[in-house]
């Protein structure tokens, strides 16, 4: 996950995923690439699951979700036509879900970001044929059928100062935080 930052629609994603194994591993994308450095959007994944008792975060590292095994991730605007997350899957497959014993992958519906949705189609073929359930959680909408719910969203409303109805995107812990580096 990229956490940047991170929403109650991610929350809703790890409570749910958290719901449905024994223990779920939460990898933030370690790139500094984002609005958020790696080490703030680290710091609000751990406060916004503290209360989640099966789930462990960690750093994705150089074979999660980095420029060395998608880098066109990295690059959105830029041509998406030869966007290939398939090297990133396969190092998933081969060599982290063995050692930790991870049988299902789950991601949030992505109907807006076109590099993300390829990532998620590729997930969706590759996974199964190495044993490895994929799971689409719903992205999570306000209140009465209203938006989903986006990082994109909330990072619209810091940049405009726009704090109005701000709690209906994030959860406490990352307000607090946003207060914390004077952004709100």
């Amino acid at each position: 996950m990229n956490c940047n930052p991170v929403t109650l629609g991610h929350l809703h994603l790890i409570r749910t995923a958290a719901s449905r194994v024994d223990h779920l591993f939460i990898f933030v994308v370690e790139e500094d690439k984002s609005y958020f450095k790696f080490t703030d959007r680290f710091e609000m994944v751990k406060q916004a699951t503290a209360a989640i008792s099966n789930l462990t975060v960690l750093p994705s590292g150089r074979f999660i979700l980095s420029s060395q095994t998608f880098e066109t991730y990295f690059t959105k605007g830029v041509s998406q036509q030869f966007s290939d997350p398939s090297l990133d899957i396969l190092i998933f497959c081969n060599y982290i879900a063995p050692v930790l014993g991870i049988s299902v992958r789950f991601a949030g519906e992505e109907p807006f970001d076109f590099t993300t949705s390829i990532y998620n189609k590729t997930m969706e073929t590759i996974l199964p044929l190495y044993g490895i359930e994929f799971s689409v959680i719903p992205r999570l909408k306000e209140a009465d059928g209203g938006e989903a719910i986006s990082a994109t969203r909330l990072r619209k409303r810091i940049a405009e100062k726009n704090t109005d109805d701000i709690e209906k995107l994030a959860p406490e812990t990352t307000i607090a935080y946003l207060r914390k580096m004077g952004l709100l």
